[in-house]
């Protein structure tokens, strides 16, 4: 049987592999490191990625709610991130029962056979792993296009990821990587003057953060109305992707947590089951 060895909340700052090359004059961000130790603790044989896209792999034309890769292998990034080329497997066996779990439990993910991946996915990869050689399980989520999903559908497809792992008939060792930012707005009017991007509502970050802390996870999801996530910024529903993680870890605590970052209010979470 499938058991789930590690929970990862982390950013997805596209700027980051320019700034901080890993091999680079600049060392890799602290938290990243810290992160990534614990992720090499676990010793995952899969790694589920849940994020959002920018745009690249979908389009407004078919931008789904949910979506799965289902595929031998794909790449990335497939944006103008400055960054390394990445070719990884997916463990499509893993998808394909997920796949076939949430079909069951009512679930309709999209599905895609051939694709790449952006930035949003990358950049925790390029980071948390040693050049993606653990298969990847892709899961989209739809952070930007109004409606959002609600948090609490969001909680519960966290529920059923778990419940999918655990039903997998085969031994693997499976680690989930969620990434996404609570305030952030790109482009839109909450931008401070002379800037790319601004943090509109620090304090609702810092607040979230202090949830996630005491596994208040519940609360977490009943305070997170689009309206709520709009008002920290048009970045600010990527706290979705964070909210299916925290549907699989249940009610335990992280057991790391970063300090939160006061000037870009990024997260980094750790959960672990030895």
């Amino acid at each position: 049987m499938a058991e789930l060895v590690a929970a990862v909340g982390v950013p997805h700052s596209p700027h980051y592999p320019a700034q901080f090359p890993k091999d680079g004059p600049q060392d890799t961000p602290r938290t990243y490191r810290e992160v990534k130790a614990q992720l090499d603790a676990a010793k995952a044989d899969a790694l589920i990625v849940i994020a959002n896209d920018h745009f690249n792999t979908f389009f407004m034309n078919n931008f789904p709610t949910f979506a799965i890769g289902l595929a031998d292998a794909a790449y990335g990034p497939n944006d103008q991130t400055k960054m390394p080329h990445y070719d990884f497997a997916v463990q499509s066996s893993l998808a394909s029962h997920m796949l076939k779990t949430a079909m069951n439990e009512g679930f309709d993910f999209s599905v895609t056979q051939e694709f790449g991946v952006d930035h949003a996915m990358l950049v925790p990869l390029h980071y948390l792993t040693d050049d993606v050689k653990t298969p990847v399980v892709p899961i989209w989520v739809n952070t930007f296009s109004a409606p959002l999903p609600t948090a609490r559908r969001c909680y519960a497809l966290g529920q059923m990821m778990q419940g999918a792992v655990k039903s997998l008939p085969q031994a693997m060792r499976v680690a989930v990587i969620a990434t996404g930012s609570f305030s952030l707005e790109i482009g839109g009017p909450k931008i401070d003057p002379g800037k790319r991007n601004s943090v509109p509502d620090l304090e609702w970050s810092k607040h979230l953060h202090r949830r996630i802390g005491k596994a208040e996870f519940d609360e977490i999801v009943a305070e997170a109305t689009p309206e709520r996530m709009w008002k920290a910024g048009n970045i600010g529903g990527e706290l979705l992707n964070w909210i299916v993680l925290l549907g699989m870890v249940g009610k335990d605590k992280p057991r790391y947590l970063a300090d939160h970052d006061e000037k870009d209010a990024h997260a980094y979470a750790v959960w672990r089951w030895d």
